[in-house]
């Protein structure tokens, strides 16, 4: 195990990197690397990085093991993350040098494949590099019921509530609905460390009989914003329904005007508008890379798609 001091430090270094790139509250200090990299319940992140000449770290780079599971039952994947390469020092290949290096990494360690999520000018190069672009992600805005909905319980997410019964009570069955196709695990243990991302949040949970949902408050040019990142099913035998109550029990709980949703579902379904291309930021663009032998272009088939299965809060 590296020294904690060493780890430290090079999370000190990739956070200076990216809060230099990709501005974010997250990239305030070196906790989100150390808890996103160094606590996962399903082990540690592969990282590469590159320093220059006078050693300023110019290119980082990494993934980290999820668990996905389909028909079949769970499996090994990688998320694609962090990719970033210092102003100045691009065009010099380091994408495809670091992806090179760890994503063979990644099939030694037991994945069947790495996802990733890029915006549209990484799209050629990446597929280049022999990644299935699956497209981006459709985004709705869905207005709430004026009325709140009965039989919805809404927690605010802190260290007390992961710890306490309520989560587990919410939580407990939602990694036993059929899956076809893959779809990340939601297990409590998974959720728990998911939700206690530092400097991220605050998060949400919404649950009644049928669904479960996690969400968190944002603004757009002022005007409070629900942003649904989570839908789940609760039980073996869930029924294709409406969020429309977890919607209106979010935007509620925020104080939101309206809730914004990007992705896919299988079982559950989000009524709302797609706004016009010109009010939407750069598309997610959803992409898979196979680095398994074990399995054909199936890996690049997901039933479920989501904000939280990403990096995007």
């Amino acid at each position: 195990m590296p020294d904690v001091a060493v780890r430290w430090t090079e999370h000190e270094r990739n956070t200076d990197l990216l809060d230099a790139e990709l501005p974010s509250p997250r990239f305030v200090d070196a906790r989100y690397l150390q808890w996103l990299y160094d606590q996962n319940p399903f082990g540690p992140a592969i990282e590469a990085a590159v320093d220059d000449e006078q050693g300023l770290r110019v290119a980082h780079y990494a993934l980290i093991p999820q668990e996905y599971r389909d028909a079949t039952g769970p499996a090994r994947f990688y998320f694609s993350l962090n990719a970033v390469v210092r102003s100045g020092t691009q065009r010099r290949g380091y994408f495809s040098e670091l992806g090179l290096r760890i994503w063979p990494e990644a099939a030694d360690r037991g994945a069947l494949g790495v996802i990733g999520v890029m915006n549209a000018r990484s799209v050629t190069p990446v597929a280049r590099l022999g990644w299935t672009i699956l497209g981006p992600l459709p985004v709705v805005v869905a207005a709430p019921s004026p009325v709140p909905p009965r039989g919805v319980e809404s927690h605010d997410v802190d260290d007390a509530f992961l710890a306490g019964g309520a989560f587990e009570r919410v939580t407990a069955d939602l990694d036993e609905a059929p899956a076809a196709h893959w779809t990340n695990r939601c297990t409590t243990d998974y959720l728990r460390w998911r939700l206690a991302s530092p400097n991220s949040g605050p998060f949400a949970v919404h649950a009644d009989d049928d669904l479960f949902a996690v969400s968190l408050r944002t603004q757009h040019q002022g005007v409070p914003v629900a942003v649904i990142l989570k839908l789940a099913p609760r039980g073996p035998r869930p029924r294709r329904r409406s969020a429309q109550h977890l919607v209106t029990a979010a935007c509620h709980h925020h104080r939101a005007v309206a809730a914004v949703y990007a992705g896919w579902n299988r079982w559950v379904k989000v009524v709302g508008v797609r706004p016009p291309d010109r009010l939407k930021p750069s598309p997610l663009i959803l992409g898979v890379c196979n680095v398994s032998d074990r399995v054909d272009g199936s890996v690049a088939r997901l039933d479920t798609y989501e904000f939280l299965d990403m990096d995007a809060y």
